[in-house]
């Protein structure tokens, strides 16, 4: 039997599962990253068009941003952090080192031993699966102008966003395949117990065993020499038929926003709308794992569209420092095409609705802050078969009009996918020219965000 080319099979389907997935995926800028993700009611001409276009009725600074970028990266499920544990963990070891001692003494303890090490591996590998990692990267500029009773603002900007995950579907192959190996492996120790006992029926019983196997493998192909087994695997059977999946949009869009303030007999009132124009690209990718890397054309697997949508928002300012605000971005439903290799259908962009509060207050010349929330109203999709639901607060404390720091809180409500995150972030503005840095991160590293910004605003 050539037990090192058997185990060499099923030991390579079974790591297959180790196939980091990277996918990009996207943020806004770094002010309201660093605050929490907050904006709707907390935003400046800087970011408005992004956030809340109402917001820009009542700025009174012409704001050039170039650029503005950000990234996310997130392992939600803590993959990563798994796949090292195992990587340094005994599964591995204790498999190389049975079929190491297999090698040399090829009896019943051994080949026990190498095919419990074969099942315990498979079921570590088995919890891999359908474990998103998933990234998100955003790039752009504004420039916004600022109006009596009004204000406008115009943007350009780029998103891709997505994940990838490992579909592993050679589970229930590795353990039929251990069965029958320990199944072979006892029908031979059966029949050399009978030849070297002279037991005529129980070779009989061995043959017919042995027969039997033949007759009904999936796995295994047997060629009997004399008293000799020969077995070696059927290549086509244990092919893996583990997947790579990706799913990824981009997204180029051009935007006009514009906002006016208006009197109602419920008070002031900010509304502002941002008609935008969108070059929609689609990423649905499925390989097998063993597939050459260098064989892929990616356009195979991407479709492309234009659309038009639209963002409306409100806002309205107390006299105590307090603003609120609603903004529903993507008014009109969209569904992009996909080449749907991977069985999942269309991207779908569905319209979602963000609450915003915050309170501004100057306690003197030298030192302001503003506090602020923000909660979404809808639930989002956000990667593979998870909803998002997003609730932020954050504080910005500004000294001298020239330095701000910042920090903030997000949390999911809607599932445990999505670990909470701890954010932080400095502003430096001094002469009209600013600069503004973010980081994000939570507790054990499931997700992170950076964002950095630069801009004129006078």
């Amino acid at each position: 039997m050539n037990s090192r080319t058997l185990l060499t099979t099923a030991v390579t389907m079974a790591l297959t599962g180790n196939i980091v997935l990277a996918a990009p995926f996207g943020t806004f800028d770094p002010r309201s990253m660093a605050m929490g993700g907050t904006g709707v009611a907390s935003g400046t001409g800087a970011n408005a068009s992004f956030y809340n276009p109402a917001l820009l009725a009542n700025e009174n600074k012409v704001n050039v941003e170039f650029p503005i970028m950000g990234l996310r990266v997130a392992d939600p499920d803590e993959l990563i952090t798994d796949l090292d544990e195992f990587q340094d963990g005994n599964e591995l070891t204790n498999l190389e080192n049975a079929v190491s001692a297999f090698n040399i003494t090829p009896a019943t303890a051994e080949k026990d031993a190498v095919i419990a090490n074969m099942r315990t591996t498979n079921d570590k590998v088995e919890t891999f699966s359908g474990r998103p990692l998933e990234a998100e990267f955003f790039a752009g500029t504004s420039v916004s102008i600022p109006g009596n009773g009004f204000g406008m603002a115009f943007h350009l900007s780029g998103l891709a966003a997505g994940g990838g995950q490992l579909a592993y579907k050679d589970a229930e192959t590795v353990n039929d395949l251990t069965n029958e190996l320990d199944e072979i492996f006892g029908i031979q120790t059966s029949l050399n117990d009978a030849v070297a006992a002279n037991d005529t029926t129980g070779i009989t019983s061995a043959l017919n065993d042995l027969q039997n196997f033949v007759d009904n493998s999936k796995f295994v192909d047997v060629t009997r020499i004399g008293n000799q087994i020969d077995i070696s695997l059927n290549e086509d059977a244990v092919k893996p038929r583990s997947e790579i999946q990706t799913r990824a949009i981009a997204s180029t869009e051009i935007g006009f926003s514009y906002a006016r303030n208006f009197d109602f007999k419920f008070g002031g009132l900010a509304i502002g709308v941002t008609p935008k124009f969108q070059k929609i690209t689609t990423v649905d990718f499925r390989a097998d794992v063993d597939t050459d890397p260098d064989t892929v054309d990616i356009e195979n697997y991407t479709e492309t569209s234009s659309t038009f949508n639209i963002d409306v928002g409100v806002a309205k300012h107390y006299g105590n420092g307090v603003t609120t605000g609603v903004v529903l971005k993507n008014l009109l439903p969209q569904s992009f095409k996909t080449v749907n290799v991977t069985g999942r259908g269309n991207i779908k962009q569905k319209p979602q609705l963000r609450f915003g509060a915050a309170h501004a207050k100057n306690w003197n010349p030298v030192v302001s802050t503003i506090v602020a929330l923000d909660l979404d109203l809808t639930e989002n999709d956000a990667g593979f078969d998870d909803k998002s639901r997003v609730l932020g607060i954050g504080a910005e404390l500004d000294l001298y009009s020239t330095t701000q720091l910042r920090v903030g809180y997000r949390t999911d409500l809607s599932s445990n996918s999505y670990a909470d995150t701890v954010t932080a972030g400095l502003g430096v503005s001094p002469f009209g020219v600013h600069f503004d840095l973010a980081v994000s991160t939570s507790p054990n590293l499931e997700q992170a965000y950076g964002g950095i910004q630069f801009g004129f605003r006078y």
